[in-house]
């Protein structure tokens, strides 16, 4: 288990006193605790591994918050389990975007797919991707053509999964319209 509540408020005085790297005791002493609470929410390695960072980061911006004499280890966890609740929410949003964006296909494309029609989105999508960015570029065929997961994709960039997330959303929108204006030419 993790330090007892004496010399982990000890740490947090030390680190709260601009010794930031005394966090890492913290970090150590908690680390399996903390683990342990993500993964048993996500089940999923590379999210857990992520959640669990984020949670230490996410401790050290608010340690001024802990109340000295209280469970570290109890706080620390809540922040995990917070932290697990706003993934899952956020993964809920994002597969409704999808499914309503997958409803709008469906519905304003669905009578028009024959063969010519495909034909032109298919043009059409090719024509956008090729303008996109060489960054844009990667984060695409990170994710469609390589199948890769958000976690893996940020790594790859040296990037948060947030902002992996973030840019995404942006490039989507963007083929988007260029898809929208290259079918409306033709």
């Amino acid at each position: 288990m993790g330090k007892t509540p004496t010399e982990t408020d000890t740490i947090v005085t030390r680190v709260l006193g601009g010794n930031i790297d005394a966090y890492e005791a913290i970090v150590r002493a908690y680390q399996h605790e903390v683990w342990k609470v993500v993964s048993a929410m996500l089940f999923n390695r590379e999210q857990t591994e992520d959640l669990v960072q984020r949670t230490f980061i996410n401790a050290y911006q608010h340690l001024h918050r802990y109340q000295s004499g209280r469970d570290f280890g109890a706080w620390l966890k809540e922040i995990a389990r917070n932290e697990v609740r706003q993934e899952l929410r956020r993964r809920k949003r994002e597969d409704r975007r999808l499914e309503v964006y997958q409803t709008h296909v469906l519905q304003n494309y669905d009578a028009a797919f024959d063969s010519a029609a495909s034909d032109r989105l298919e043009q059409a999508l090719q024509k956008c991707a090729e303008q996109l960015p060489p960054a844009s570029a990667e984060v695409v065929r990170l994710r469609y053509q390589a199948g890769h997961n958000f976690a893996a994709i940020a790594a790859h960039l040296g990037r948060t999964v947030k902002a992996t997330r973030q840019h995404l959303a942006r490039i989507r929108l963007g083929l988007r319209d260029c898809i929208q204006k290259q079918l409306a030419k033709t």
